[in-house]
């Protein structure tokens, strides 16, 4: 009797299963390369963002070119047409890209009060925690949320851009100014707006951080001494807010 013998492995099923072997480090490797490229490419399309927010803070929209980004970023102007399309597109990626991240903080910090606070709303809480994001960004973020902030301030000479602000912003605003209500019940709608576009107005001059103040004090104040700044402007809002929501009387008669 003879023994089954084992079949014989051939040449071809070899190869096979080299191949089968082969593939998952094969993938392993361009996935690898795909990673690379994509790190890659952000980091250039963040430096042609940084470049561009940098010059808008500077000189506003419309004082910039392609070109002087391109420069600035150190690399070729064809990159910022393939990323951006046009210096629109250059303008709402930087608009959105730090917009998103403090309005997310606002609205936190808000949440955070009004469940800690229900019923018990007051004027200078209600102005801290929407301030307070902006002031940490600034402290830990760099010159780029400094940028940022001053460039958000340049929008005020183009106000064919207003409809990109609206769209990032009023969200946060109306409930900013629904909490402002609740700790002002009795407040007319219309000296709240109004209260707020002055606000507004003291906080964007505040960011744009210009070298004014300093020259204006003879150097005993600095635009980015933002622990002097914020517990001054927090003080400052809530008295204005309050002159004008609450004392409402004494407004009348001198408007007479």
């Amino acid at each position: 009797m003879h023994g089954t013998s084992a079949p014989t492995v051939g040449r071809k099923d070899r190869d096979r299963t080299a191949r089968k072997g082969r593939r998952p480090f094969r993938r392993a490797l361009l996935e690898d390369k795909a990673s690379k490229r994509a790190q890659r490419s952000l980091a250039t399309s963040e430096r042609i963002l940084d470049a561009a927010e940098e010059l808008f803070a500077r000189h506003g929209i419309y004082g910039v070119t392609m070109r002087e980004i391109a420069d600035l970023a150190n690399v070729d102007t064809a990159l910022l047409h393939y990323y951006f399309e046009s210096k629109r597109g250059v303008f709402d990626s930087v608009f959105a890209r730090r917009a998103d991240v403090l309005n997310a903080e606002r609205m936190r910090e808000m949440d955070r009060y009004e469940a800690e606070n229900s019923g018990q709303y007051e004027l200078e809480p209600i102005i801290a925690v929407f301030l307070r994001p902006m002031f940490s960004l600034n402290r830990q973020g760099g010159q780029g949320w400094r940028n940022f902030c001053a460039f958000v301030g340049n929008l005020t000479s183009a106000p064919e851009l207003a409809e990109i602000f609206s769209q990032k912003f009023d969200p946060i605003l109306k409930r900013f100014i629904g909490l402002l209500r609740k700790a002002m019940p009795d407040a007319d709608e219309r000296d709240l707006y109004w209260s707020y576009h002055m606000f507004s107005g003291a906080l964007l001059t505040v960011n744009m951080a210009n070298g004014a103040i300093e020259h204006l004090s003879g150097g005993l104040c600095h635009g980015e001494d933002f622990d002097e700044i914020e517990p001054r402007l927090v003080r400052y809002s809530a008295e204005g807010f309050r002159a004008v929501c609450v004392t409402r009387p004494t407004l009348s008669k001198a408007a007479e």
